[in-house]
């Protein structure tokens, strides 16, 4: 069984006083200018995974209107009868289609021991930006110990190799007091007796987890970031202080919490302070690979699985950040629901861009409104449905225009895909730029006289009929050898093969790259830089076709 986030309805909780949200199991990317509610999202989607595993009044408290923990939404509170908070997830099995909801509120702690949520809350994971801006804020003088990060950020998800919860296991311990209800006697000794085990025990389980996560990111790092380094980098994670317990009474009983080290060599140089030397892309990147080995290293079954991110690259340039949305796109991540929030509307584009055609797994939404207000997800469409939406209204020259966008971003991922890598994000090229590198590219795997003089213009339909596959000729000539015989037939189906097939692609994608140029000159262009000659909504929907049949032609053969 597998499970997917369907719908989201959350009520009187942090920024929202009523809020609806339906996924449909599909990812979700949010765009949300500060105070729209983004962060709030994020917090109510981790407050109610981690509810599963918590006491009632460990959850009660975010509800209660008395209690100084409360999250409730100010502006709602003021009414004369403010609506009670509440979080529901609806979960889909993506088998039998059922769906069933949990729910937590003041009253309501449906979410306690649900395997589903328990699971759930485990298998997922919630990254922000702090988790970055930790790994690079200690100063000068201060040594780089990441546990009072590690505690915080990767902690709450980690598992042991024999299924144990190392959070579970260092909540026994964090206070550092065996004896907080300073019993006497048997009963004194023995809590103390039990401290020092649970101590020994998370020490083992933590530094092995920890030892893990660096290799893991390690393998991670050199996969992702290293292939532009002039000198090779290397990673290291450990725990330096275990966590030790010694003593057994009040008196001589001392407890130290773990110390985790994390240091870098370059070419085999220790660089002693990295968060000194390194700038700050370079130590994003590190930091990066280490959270993301940490998801890694703790892959187990869940039926639900969610990957939640806010504002995770803010400290990165573009280029950097789609490098990382490239990861987040590929199979590393694929058995996660992702969730990816930000405010910056020119990094969800790209994003979105990255994304392509491939809308149907995702849900686009732009977060509108205020806490003082009411919240709304409204869908963000794309320039394809835009440019629809407007011919339906007959506004033309809309429609023209946001075709013309639906074409440069149709056309810079066609070009990506026919060079075989990804052009600089940021960097500007035209529409018929991209389609005619696009379209050099492709030609030149494909003789442009068997292109223009053979391929072009043949239907599907007759591909196979222009070479038959009867070789009764070869076979009936008495002057080839048995060798040569066989030569030709070998050349023979290789020639059919690139005709049928890889050829055959390359061609069809040719040709719907020339039939966009013509357009372009006719249609596209003047949408953007204005003409005086009419558009005809004829044209402007033949143009749609064809772009369609651009991407339609990009997503079979990339």
């Amino acid at each position: 069984m597998k499970a997917r986030l369907h719908h989201i309805a959350i009520t009187n909780f942090k920024a929202f006083r009523e809020f609806s949200l339906n996924l449909e199991g599909r990812h979700l990317l949010v765009y949300g200018a500060n105070g729209a509610g983004k962060s709030s999202l994020y917090w109510a989607l981790y407050t109610f995974l981690q509810s599963a595993r918590k006491p009632r009044n460990g959850i009660a408290k975010y509800f209660d209107p008395g209690n100084p923990q409360s999250l409730l939404n100010l502006h709602e509170q003021k009414e004369a009868a403010p609506k009670l908070g509440e979080i529901a997830l609806t979960l889909r099995d993506t088998t039998t289609r059922n769906d069933t909801t949990y729910r937590i509120s003041r009253a309501d702690h449906g979410t306690f021991n649900q395997p589903a949520i328990l699971k759930g809350d485990l298998a997922s994971d919630f990254i922000t930006y702090r988790f970055f801006f930790g790994f690079s804020h200690f100063r000068n003088s201060e040594e780089f110990d990441l546990w009072p990060l590690f505690e915080k950020e990767i902690l709450p998800f980690c598992v042991s190799t024999g299924g144990q919860s190392p959070h579970d296991m260092w909540q026994k311990i964090k206070s550092g007091d065996p004896n907080p209800s300073r019993l006497q006697g048997t009963p004194g000794a023995d809590s103390y007796v039990r401290f020092r085990s649970n101590t020994l025990a998370f020490a083992g389980v933590i530094t092995a987890v920890v030892a893990a996560i660096s290799t893991e990111a390690q393998r991670f790092y050199d996969t992702h970031f290293a292939a532009d380094d002039p000198a090779k980098v290397t990673l290291k994670l450990a725990i330096t202080t275990p966590p030790a317990a010694i003593g057994s009474n009040q008196n001589d009983f001392k407890f130290s919490r773990p110390v985790i080290s994390f240091g870098v060599q370059l070419d085999g140089t220790t660089v002693t302070k990295p968060q000194s030397f390194l700038n700050e892309a370079k130590l994003t990147q590190l930091a990066l690979s280490v959270r993301f080995a940490a998801s890694l290293v703790n892959l187990h079954e869940s039926e639900l699985k969610l990957l939640v991110l806010d504002d995770l690259l803010v400290s990165l340039d573009m280029s950097n950040r789609m490098q990382v949305v490239d990861i987040l796109l590929s199979e590393s991540f694929s058995n996660y629901q992702k969730i990816i929030l930000t405010h910056e509307l020119g990094f969800f584009r790209e994003f979105r861009r990255r994304i392509g055609s491939n809308h149907a797994d995702w849900r686009f939404v732009r977060l509108q409104g205020s806490a003082a207000e009411n919240i709304r997800a409204q869908n963000e469409k794309g320039e394809m449905e835009r440019a629809e939406d407007y011919l339906n209204g007959h506004d033309i020259e809309e429609a023209a225009m946001f075709l013309r966008k639906a074409a440069e971003d149709t056309a810079r991922r066609y070009r990506e895909w026919a060079e075989g890598k990804s052009l600089p994000a940021g960097q500007f090229f035209s529409l018929t730029e991209n389609l005619r590198a696009a379209r050099n590219k492709l030609i030149s795997d494909i003789p442009a006289k068997l292109y223009n003089n053979v391929l072009k213009n043949t239907p599907k339909a007759h591909r196979t009929l222009l070479i038959s596959s009867d070789e009764s000729d070869l076979d009936a000539n008495p002057t080839l050898q048995p060798q040569d015989k066989g030569i030709l037939k070998s050349k023979r189906r290789e020639l059919r093969n690139a005709l049928t097939n890889d050829g055959w692609a390359k061609m069809e994608a040719v040709e719907a790259v020339d039939r966009v140029l013509e357009m372009t000159e006719r249609v596209l262009n003047p949408a953007s830089h204005g003409n005086t000659t009419p558009l005809y909504a004829e044209e402007v929907r033949r143009a749609k076709r064809l772009i369609d049949r651009l991407e339609t032609v990009l997503e079979a053969y990339r």
